[in-house]
């Protein structure tokens, strides 16, 4: 048994929220369990969370809000995590027509 919770709300699992491409907005949620997150760590730990760790928290916690459970092809960008193909076909397709250098950021993946 997984103990594994899954929130059905999320865009995600609702097929009629239309996923969104390229360059991912934040939704406030996410913004704000992120800067939770940095102020228990600055609280409990005296941490300071650098701000390329914070970024790449937004950026995985906002990929997986739209995208969990499918696999994508995305990058991470200075503006946010990129989508750049959806679904195995989409993929396979992106590889195809894009030469190894210039895909070299890409994580190609289920989320």
């Amino acid at each position: 048994m997984s103990s594994e919770m899954i929130d059905l709300a999320l865009p995600a699992y609702d097929p009629s929220f239309p996923k969104p491409r390229g360059v991912l907005p934040v939704p406030q949620g996410i913004e704000d369990a992120v800067a939770r997150e940095e102020a228990r760590l600055l609280q409990e730990q005296g941490i300071v969370l650098a701000p390329e760790a914070r970024q790449r928290m937004l950026d995985d916690l906002t990929l997986q809000h739209y995208y969990e459970g499918v696999y994508v092809a995305a990058r991470r960008t200075p503006l946010g995590v990129e989508v750049l193909a959806v679904g195995w076909d989409e993929a396979s397709a992106f590889i195809k027509e894009r030469s190894p250098d210039t895909r070299q950021d890409v994580k190609i993946g289920t989320v």
